[in-house]
């Protein structure tokens, strides 16, 4: 009896063991499954891993080459500024020495002409009249070209300028424009180009202000600090949003803002409702002056 109970037990181990082997195996193919699909994903994550460092590399690539095609752009619209800026001012040198001056010759003539005509040849007075006013009216558009092609007031000085343009502006617009500028500005030697560029700003500020601000006075500020001409423009009027969409066809202040960044400087417009607009322009002078420390205002 005893006996028949000890192999009964004995063969207990066994049957478990056998009953166990099944789920031994399960595990086994389990844990086998679980590595080959870990090892799936690492090489698949590793695939995506690659493909976006190639993908930033790429990038990187290309942001490399529209860096170095907009530094050549700006080369070459620098470029192009000044040789448009050479041949303006060559052309409206030979428009006064020749042109002009040939007109004033032919008004002489005219005038004396007129002066030796009266009543008695009334035709042919009438007809010397109307010569000599077409010659003043051909003055007068000689004059407004050689402005626009080239303000006569730079080759004054660049305080010179804002003054003519503030003088020229309130008489065209009623608005009163004050300049507080140290006179000692013109003794600067500024470069042609930054000239022009301040000049381009002004005017188109001024007739911001004559047709949208409803102003009745203007501020210019002008001073030289680190190298830098700093010219700030602010009226009392309505004021603007900066942010606002453009109109279509308007790019004025976003041309001069290009402009600007084009000659190294900035153009800063503030233009909160009711606390009318304020500009504000910083250009380098010329190169020699731009390392310079003197401050004047």
């Amino acid at each position: 009896m005893r006996t028949r109970l000890r192999n009964r037990h004995s063969k207990a181990p066994d049957q478990l063991r056998d009953a166990l082997a099944p789920s031994r195996y399960a595990d086994v193919v389990a844990d086998d499954g679980l590595e080959a699909s870990m090892r799936q994903l690492t090489e698949g994550q590793m695939l995506v891993n690659q493909a976006l460092v190639e993908k930033i590399i790429a990038c990187q690539h290309s942001e490399a080459s529209l860096r170095a095609s907009e530094q050549q752009l700006h080369a070459l619209l620098a470029h192009q500024r000044a040789s448009s800026e050479a041949e303006r001012k060559r052309i409206s040198r030979e428009i006064h020495d020749c042109l002009g001056q040939n007109l004033l010759a032919l008004r002489l003539d005219i005038v004396t002409l007129h002066q030796q005509t009266d009543d008695q040849r009334g035709r042919l007075h009438d007809w010397v009249s109307a010569a000599l006013g077409n010659v003043d009216e051909t003055l007068r558009t000689v004059k407004h070209l050689l402005s626009e092609l080239r303000p006569a007031g730079l080759e004054l000085g660049v305080v010179a300028t804002l003054e003519i343009e503030a003088h020229k502006f309130t008489r065209a617009s009623g608005i009163a424009c004050d300049v507080q500028a140290d006179g000692r500005l013109d003794d600067l030697q500024i470069d042609d180009a930054i000239l022009m560029s301040l000049h381009r700003v002004l005017r188109e500020s001024l007739d911001n202000v004559c047709r949208h601000s409803l102003a009745n006075r203007v501020e210019l500020h002008l001073v030289s600090v680190d190298g830098m001409l700093e010219l700030s423009i602010s009226d009392n009027g309505v004021g603007f949003n900066p942010q606002a969409p453009r109109k279509s066809g308007s790019f004025g202040l976003a041309t001069q803002q290009e402009q600007v960044a084009a000659h190294g400087g900035t153009l800063v417009v503030n233009g909160a409702h009711t606390q009318g607009a304020h500009i504000v322009v910083r250009l380098p002078l010329m190169a020699q002056q731009v390392g310079s420390r003197r401050a004047i205002g």
